[in-house]
């Protein structure tokens, strides 16, 4: 994972020495959940850009597990590990990094999530047996369409908005976090209709 941010990363900022409009970015949302992010978008023509976001949460977050008394009964760390790429071609309808675009995405990511009491249950699992009492790691891929909308704020500064839907394939192992297994419970693979991207993004213009 640690190889796939540094190529990434690198060819990111050598793509930005050539471009005649940029913007580097980040996603408040993602901010929100700490995850570290860092997005470019460079033009290639008047009406389109390519946008290549990079996502990336290296945390653990302690959590315990207490009785109807309050006594603790275990301890163990939740997880809420990820990277994800996600490139976009966006179409602009005015003109580049201004107002309206429609783009398409794809995206790939590998993550390692669970055990944590702050998430839904979810999961597609019966009850118990999602995200909050087990642990997934695994990979997805997929691909989407978003519509966004780009507020200039000065010369510099920008916000932008975005939302998008798509399909994304997952394949994951599950375990049993709530006694710190590591003991594979089961092999599993996902197909996924919904949300595929969303954004507040705070954006710096480079010239």
């Amino acid at each position: 994972m640690k190889k796939w941010v540094f190529l990434i990363g690198a060819g990111l900022l050598s793509i930005s020495c050539f471009g005649q409009n940029i913007a580097l970015k980040s996603n408040l949302l993602y901010d929100a959940t700490t995850t570290i992010n860092l997005g470019l978008e460079y033009a290639l023509s008047d009406k389109l850009t390519l946008d290549v976001s990079v996502n990336f949460n290296p945390w653990v977050f302690p959590q315990k597990e207490v009785d109807q008394r309050g006594d603790v009964i275990s301890k163990y760390d939740g997880k809420f590990k990820h990277f994800m790429v996600q490139p976009e071609l966006r179409w602009w309808l005015c003109e580049k990094f201004n107002r309206h675009f429609i783009g398409v995405h794809a995206h790939y990511g590998d993550f390692n999530v669970g055990g944590l009491s702050f998430l839904p249950t979810g999961w597609g699992d019966h009850h118990n047996d999602g995200i909050q009492n087990k642990r997934f790691d695994g990979w997805l891929a997929g691909s989407g369409v978003s519509y966004g909308y780009h507020l200039l704020v000065s010369s510099r500064f920008s916000l932008e908005f975005t939302l998008g839907i798509g399909y994304t394939y997952l394949e994951f192992d599950k375990f049993d976090c709530d006694k710190c297994s590591t003991e594979k419970i089961s092999s599993s693979t996902m197909h996924y209709f919904g949300p595929s991207k969303a954004g507040i993004s705070a954006i710096f213009m480079l010239k």
